[in-house]
């Protein structure tokens, strides 16, 4: 019988506190999720501000081209025709990271079939990194981007805020002030 109520009230616990995360967090409006909201705005933030005013733009650009030096060239360009696949593939396993891409901490890093490297800071609703090419980088035929901002030539930053707004270059020169140095 002991064994009994203790499930039952397990389950009422269970049935309590999914609730008031329900309503907590859940409609949209809720203040749990403003909160995370609110955090997941000040984290990017933070993230950009270490890519852009607090990292050795050359030797990330560095640490990018060894990395790239270490995968295999038939990985770039799998097509026998010449043709090549849109997107991009995993960095291969037993190529070495150099530290200063650790550093960054970033969410993740992906070659294009194009030959570059992404580094990608941030993701979901806020994408931002930088792209690193290499010193004989081609740029393909079709419809291509490099990236946002030029940091260095071979070092482009990118950030969806471009994709919305066409005065987000100021904000983001506004920001490498402010932190410039800190």
């Amino acid at each position: 019988m002991k064994g009994r109520k203790k499930m039952v009230l397990g389950i009422a616990v269970a049935v309590v506190v999914v609730t008031l995360i329900g309503v907590l967090v859940f409609p949209w409006r809720g203040p749990l999720f403003r909160i995370l909201w609110l955090r997941a705005i000040h984290q990017a933030q933070q993230l950009r501000i270490r890519l852009l005013c607090k990292t050795d733009h050359q030797a990330l650009l560095k640490a990018g081209r060894e990395i790239l030096r270490q995968v295999p060239k038939e990985r770039l360009n799998p097509q026998p025709d010449g043709s090549r696949y849109l997107g991009d593939f995993a960095v291969p396993k037993g190529v070495r990271i150099p530290q200063a891409i650790w550093d960054l901490r970033p969410r993740g890093f992906i070659v294009s079939y194009d030959g570059y490297l992404t580094v990608e800071m941030h993701g979901g609703m806020d994408h931002f990194g930088v792209r690193i090419y290499p010193d004989d980088f081609r740029e393909p035929r079709r419809n291509f981007k490099y990236g946002d901002r030029e940091l260095l030539p071979g070092l482009w930053y990118y950030d969806d805020g471009y994709n919305h707004n066409p005065e987000y270059d100021k904000s983001i020169e506004t920001l490498i002030e402010e932190y410039k140095g800190k």
